[in-house]
């Protein structure tokens, strides 16, 4: 299928599409100067798409894709993995700082309404 049937599919937008063919995260046929998507397309979006929804950055999801070379393999899930548990800690990490904010913000909250009653 061509790009306009493509993106109506998978209910996503032109330059989402391109910008996933830019970063080498699809890689569909050309036929006539056109792009041409297959099934083997649509399966790589709808990964992408789902990884994501996880949060992840469009370079880790590069870097997945980089690791199904070794399809199914030990080798590939041994790298998943670090990947995964790397994007955990930041997570974690951010958490943390987030809740430190949020402490304070309630701090600064608590000491105002002090100062009105």
């Amino acid at each position: 299928m061509y790009i306009g049937k493509f993106i109506k599919e998978v209910a996503s937008t032109r330059e989402t599409v391109r910008y996933y063919i830019e970063e080498q995260l699809l890689t569909p046929q050309k036929r006539e100067g056109k792009y041409y998507f297959t099934s083997e397309d649509l399966a790589d979006f709808m990964a992408v798409r789902e990884l994501r929804s996880l949060g992840l950055p469009i370079r880790l999801i590069k870097e997945i894709n980089q690791n199904r070379k070794a399809c199914g393999t030990k080798t590939q899930w041994q790298a998943n993995l670090q990947i995964i548990e790397q994007e955990l800690n930041r997570v974690q990490t951010e958490i943390n700082t987030l809740t430190q904010r949020q402490n304070q913000l309630l701090d600064l909250q608590n000491q105002l309404r002090k100062k009105l009653s």
